[in-house]
């Protein structure tokens, strides 16, 4: 049974669906025009371009000690005239140099508009140079700014000048590569390929190991080879024999923040074995009645931390491989027992300059720059704890066990040497 309400309900018609198709196109066009609204309003076009004539392109930043705490601030300027040509020519220098001094390198390279009629761009920098006086002073400040400048990227290297200053490094011209710059970056990462005395050090590590409690700051370093002046001229590419040189040396040894001493070349080669650095690099040693050398094709360290009865405990393991690249001994390559006696002198080689390295750090500088700290923290969380607030004075006393195991892979084209077939 219907009663009359119900019956009025049925028969009347559902929301008026003609209105309600009409109302579907118009929906479709209103979306449709929101989106294309949103789309405009996203594409802001290039309201913030900077054209490049109206920039200075730096790619190099030197940073010195100047009095009264402030920093002087170099900038290593590219001439695009000079870049641009084929043959030297009247358009002078590849790069300029400017300074200038302030409370901050913020304020040191707004302060630079005064004498360049463009702003400087740090985007494409390639190298920063602490110079010595100022990484004594601490390069925290300097550091924080780098990570703080949104133009900055963080693939740049940064090194210290050894006993010289950031703004003399920048104003040497270097014979292979028109932008001293991008030579001194080229040359750091070739060096850290094949010789392991020296490495890169990017922005981020650099902060890794300021932050990380248990490690300090190392950084290769970078010596003027020659008179400066000299090496400020166009004449020092010009000649078949540059009379001042650039020439990256050893390693520069932080405490914190601070400069406290360098590595020598045996030191740093042992750093880097332990930091797991070491590519390939060459190996010279004596053996009976003459030398060797072995070229270190392949190195793996491992460093192995843990606590006993209270007392930090490292372990180093280094795995490497190699091959002969020269040889007088008067043995016989194929002798049994010949290639076994290569391998043992090598691995004495690296653990001597393994050990050199930990004496300099623990003696001389009380700094732990391999991560010692770090390994024991990976190692037992709950006793570094305990550890951590006097680790310098530890880390001087810690116990470290090496072990070295070599492979020589390949002898060479020839089994004996030349000078023991001359002399039959």
């Amino acid at each position: 049974m219907v009663d009359d309400h119900e019956a009025a309900r049925l028969e009347k018609p559902q929301l008026f669906p003609d209105e309600r198709k009409e109302a579907r196109p118009m929906i479709r066009r209103i979306g449709k025009t929101a989106v294309i609204v949103l789309a405009v309003l996203c594409l802001s076009g290039c309201w913030s371009r900077r054209e490049l004539n109206e920039l200075s392109i730096a790619v190099a930043l030197g940073l010195d000690a100047a009095p009264n705490q402030k920093v002087l601030v170099s900038v290593q300027i590219v001439n695009p005239a000079a870049i641009g040509q084929k043959k030297a020519g009247p358009e002078g220098s590849p790069v300029y140099v400017f300074r200038s001094e302030a409370s901050s390198v913020y304020e040191a390279l707004r302060e630079m508009t005064t004498v360049m009629n463009r702003k400087v761009y740090l985007s494409h920098l390639r190298l920063v140079v602490f110079g010595e006086e100022l990484a004594k002073r601490g390069i925290s400040d300097q550091v924080d700014f780098l990570s703080r400048y949104h133009e900055l990227r963080t693939d740049f290297f940064l090194i210290v000048a050894k006993q010289a200053r950031a703004q003399d490094v920048l104003s040497v011209l270097t014979p292979e590569e028109s932008i001293p710059a991008n030579e001194l970056y080229s040359s750091l990462d070739v060096a850290e390929q094949n010789w392991a005395v020296t490495s890169k050090m990017t922005l981020d590590k650099v902060i890794d190991d300021l932050t990380t409690p248990g490690i300090s700051p190392a950084l290769t370093g970078l010596k003027i080879e020659g008179p400066v002046k000299a090496g400020a001229g166009l004449g020092n590419i010009r000649t078949t024999e540059s009379p001042t040189l650039l020439i990256y040396d050893g390693i520069a040894v932080f405490r914190q923040d601070r400069l406290i001493g360098w590595l020598n070349t045996r030191e740093s080669k042992g750093y880097h074995y332990i930091s797991d650095k070491v590519k390939r690099t060459v190996i010279e040693d004596e053996c009976p009645n003459g030398r060797f050398e072995v070229e270190l094709i392949r190195s793996k360290t491992k460093l192995v931390g843990k606590v006993r009865n209270g007392n930090p405990e490292i372990g180093i393991q280094v795995h490497a491989e190699g091959n002969v690249a020269d040889l007088s001994c008067h043995e016989k390559m194929m002798k049994p027992g010949t290639v076994q006696d290569i391998e043992r002198l090598t691995e004495e080689n690296i653990k001597e300059k393994i050990k050199e390295a930990i004496n300099a750090a623990q003696s001389r500088y009380h700094a732990d720059i391999f991560g010692f700290g770090e390994a024991i923290r990976r190692a037992d969380p709950k006793r570094w704890h305990k550890l951590k607030p006097d680790w310098d004075a530890r880390f001087s006393k810690i116990d470290v066990q090496i072990n070295v195991d070599v492979k020589i892979r390949r002898i060479g084209t020839i089994t004996d040497s030349i000078q023991s077939r001359i002399r039959k």
